[in-house]
């Protein structure tokens, strides 16, 4: 690790605290237990959510077709794969899972700044793939924080961070990646956002960083000092402190959280 000041750097605060044997971040309990209380209640943020036939998207082994075609940036070659895995699995929608070690992040930007010789590989959000337009609807009212267009390949393109506020649960943010550039550049920090509001669509390969089109859903229990730089892969090493900063969105997303690990 290194030796970045805890004050002002709360991963490494939070990597400190779990070293010491503590809960990595001290409100995670009362987030989950929330969490249980709303399982499938953020099914209704993409159309055909709560009911698709759901397929895993395998983005662990350079033998994935998807993966290697991703991670060449082919596009052509990327859709084939996908629309190929879509027919022999029967799926209406792909799924990229939580805290999955991929193959994909190799370049030097996904070399760790925390530990030497250390990758950033494990996934810290989860992937709903669906057509390059489709509208997302906001589950939960919330305020911008950051809504930016990272115009850069293997990148997340239109992104947007949103905080969520309330008397039922902790503060926490959500991170939203692989958006069209409207979508980013629509709202301004500090924007509110209600809940129910159509507020973003997904982009295509032009637009989202040269990927299959799909949303990257993250959470996170943190208040970063630069939500642009919120990771969204981390060192495999940390793997349990990453599941309590960055927990796990699938039971919001459907009540039976297992059909986004099938």
């Amino acid at each position: 690790m290194t030796t970045a000041d805890t004050q002002t750097d709360p991963i490494a605060e939070a990597i400190a605290r779990h070293h010491s044997g503590l809960s990595a971040v001290p409100e995670a309990a009362a987030f989950h237990a929330w969490v249980a209380q709303q399982r499938g209640s953020w099914s209704g943020l993409m159309p055909g959510l709560a009911q698709a036939r759901m397929g895993h998207v395998d983005f662990r082994s350079a033998d994935s077709a998807v993966a290697a075609a991703s991670a060449s940036m082919d596009r052509e070659g990327a859709i084939r794969a996908y629309e190929a895995l879509q027919q022999s699995q029967g799926f209406d929608m792909g799924v990229g899972h939580w805290m999955e070690q991929r193959c994909v992040y190799q370049s030097s930007n996904y070399a760790s700044t925390r530990l030497a010789g250390a990758m950033r590989d494990c996934h810290l959000g989860v992937d709903l793939f669906a057509p390059a337009g489709t509208t997302l609807r906001l589950p939960l009212a919330a305020e911008v924080v950051v809504a930016e267009v990272r115009d850069i390949r293997l990148d997340y393109g239109g992104m947007l961070v949103l905080r969520h506020q309330g008397p039922a649960h902790p503060e926490f943010f959500s991170i939203w990646g692989h958006l069209s550039h409207a979508s980013a550049r629509r709202w301004q920090p500090g924007d509110q956002i209600a809940a129910g509001s159509e507020f973003a669509h997904l982009g295509d390969f032009a637009e989202n960083g040269w990927w299959l089109p799909h949303l990257h859903l993250q959470l996170c229990l943190l208040r970063l000092p630069d939500f642009s730089d919120a990771p969204g892969v981390g060192e495999q090493a940390f793997a349990p402190v990453w599941q309590d900063i960055f927990p796990n969105p699938a039971p919001l997303l459907r009540a039976n959280d297992e059909a986004l690990r099938s």
